[in-house]
């Protein structure tokens, strides 16, 4: 049979409230009153699914909440769910997905009595993306006899790229807010040296930092990939990326040493963003420097030194701090004088004494 169109002005205030929804709160609360008014239904629940949870469901519904929210514990016995998983991105109601079920024996049925509901009739559907991005669902309940018709399944039809679309930009807009938070947090450390790779080991951000920390202590180009990361250390963490089945945050950590410097390295997974996997490289560059150095040395004298224990010339102390050679040259024989030693071998003999 020819279906009616959608009313219009209903559908143009729908639009305008699914275009402008960033969050699931707002989603709810500039659509919800025109489902019921539209579909006649007594109840409208929206569904998140979040990528990194199989089980995660978050839901925000006016008056089905206390039914939904221990839905994570029973999904699997729900006859909705059971249908749209095997079903997405097409509108179905409770007749077509009970075939020839009796609701009032259905788990969903005794859950719903249990949370004093008297939910008879659904429509709904699952809204599921390449990668899982953007899976959401729109579900609307109704108390009386009669089942929502084929023309207001049709219309639920219609509206299907626009909900999908609403839920891709919560996904997009969640992503973005996760991954400045990761970038607020690698970067409010002082000093840190991180690199962040995603599952495909494809470089997702490094601080500025790293790269010159990598490269002096790995000085030839041949003991690092075309990522700067010494190969030694990328057959570890594809190790770990491999035999990694866990969601919560996994380290693997090791040292390099050199002279009187250590390099501390951790591999670390991190929470999934925007449905990729992630791991953090981080390195922690510790130089064992004589506590009486310090009472004697101003911080830059110190620092030389400490570069010189390193084996450091004072043309690659320049540039590593970004100073004339010159001046490297000033700083490293004002730490001779103070600590009375005639040159690098007699500095880093005094050191190793320490």
């Amino acid at each position: 049979m020819a279906m009616s169109r959608l009313p219009q002005k209903m559908y143009l205030d729908l639009m305008n409230g699914l275009v402008e929804s960033q969050s699931l709160v707002q989603l709810q609360e500039r659509t919800e009153s025109l489902l019921v008014k539209l579909f006649q239904a007594d109840h409208v629940a929206f569904c998140w699914m979040h990528p990194d949870l199989p089980t995660g469901f978050d839901w925000k519904a006016s008056t089905t909440g206390h039914f939904l929210q221990s839905y994570y514990q029973w999904y699997q016995d729900d006859f909705v769910f059971q249908w749209l998983s095997q079903h997405p991105n097409v509108a179905w109601s409770d007749t077509e997905m009970l075939r020839g079920q009796r609701l009032h024996e259905t788990e969903t049925y005794r859950r719903s009595r249990e949370s004093h509901l008297g939910l008879r009739h659904v429509l709904t559907v699952l809204l599921a993306r390449e990668q899982r991005r953007g899976s959401g669902a729109v579900a609307l309940y109704s108390e009386r006899t009669r089942p929502f018709s084929a023309e207001r399944r049709y219309w639920l039809q219609e509206l299907v790229p626009a909900f999908s679309g609403a839920f891709q930009n919560y996904a997009r807009i969640s992503a973005l807010t996760s991954y400045n938070q990761l970038l607020e947090e690698l970067l409010r450390r002082e000093g840190a040296h991180a690199i962040v790779l995603d599952g495909q080991r494809q470089e997702f951000r490094r601080t500025e930092s790293v790269t010159p920390l990598l490269e002096n202590w790995f000085s030839s180009p041949s003991d690092r990939d075309e990522g700067g990361i010494p190969r030694t250390w990328r057959e570890r963490m594809d190790a770990a990326m491999a035999g990694s089945v866990l969601l919560t945050p996994t380290t693997h950590s090791w040292q390099e040493k050199r002279g009187m410097s250590t390099l501390e390295v951790s591999f670390t997974r991190l929470p999934r963003i925007d449905g990729r996997d992630l791991w953090e490289l981080r390195l922690k560059e510790i130089k064992a420097i004589p506590e009486t150095w310090r009472q004697k040395l101003s911080p830059r004298q110190l620092e030389v030194a400490a570069l010189v224990v390193e084996g450091l010339t004072d043309k690659l102390i320049a540039a590593r701090l970004g100073i004339a050679e010159d001046t490297a040259k000033e700083y490293v024989q004002s730490a001779y004088r103070k600590l009375k030693v005639s040159g690098r071998p007699e500095l880093i003999a005094l050191a190793l004494r320490s």
